[in-house]
């Protein structure tokens, strides 16, 4: 199955790194490693995650990749897309 990150994904993993290499660069990279091979295995395991609380919808599911940054993604019939990733203490309800 083909993991597609969407742009608002790519622009959060950035900002992530951005601001966690402010104050140490290593845990920002080995943090952007371990959502990458997290991502990795949705591709053998697309359920892993929880199905989003918030929306109720189950192909739209949550992965908790990091005691701090959750990995929002939607499965779809021959594709997994990767919508955003977030921090665990995000207000998904707005």
């Amino acid at each position: 199955m083909e993991i597609i990150w969407s742009s608002t994904a790519k622009r959060r993993a950035e900002e992530i790194v951005d601001y966690i290499s402010d104050d140490n660069l290593d845990a920002a990279l080995e943090l952007i490693e371990d959502i990458q091979h997290q991502v990795q295995l949705l591709k053998d395991n697309p359920k892993i995650g929880r199905v989003a609380p918030v929306l109720g919808d189950e192909s739209v599911r949550e992965l908790v990749v990091h005691k701090n940054y959750i990995v929002v993604y939607e499965l779809a019939s021959s594709y997994i897309s990767i919508l955003t990733i977030r921090h665990s203490r995000q207000n998904t309800d707005k």
